[in-house]
């Protein structure tokens, strides 16, 4: 079974790891992630795709780990937040 035939599953997976990366809730994973296919006009499946292959790998397109480092840091207000590491 491919990547491709488990969209769901696949796009939760990605979730759960922006919210421990971010450090936020599920649905603002989410929403980050919606942010990261809307800048970057790469389909959410993919960035979802690339984003569980980050927290294998430990790689992420630059395009990406800009996007995603502008969205957490976007959505969060407190003081001294840490930009997201690697998984």
């Amino acid at each position: 079974m491919t990547a491709h035939d488990r969209p769901r599953p696949l796009l939760d997976e990605a979730t759960a790891i922006v919210a421990t990366v971010g450090g936020v809730t599920l649905e603002r994973a989410r929403a980050v992630l919606r942010a990261m296919s809307a800048h970057t006009h790469i389909k959410e499946q993919h960035v979802a795709e690339l984003v569980v292959e980050w927290a294998v790998t430990g790689r992420l397109p630059a395009e990406l780990r800009g996007e995603l480092r502008a969205q957490l840091d976007g959505g969060r207000t407190g003081p001294g937040q840490a930009q997201p590491a690697a998984p």
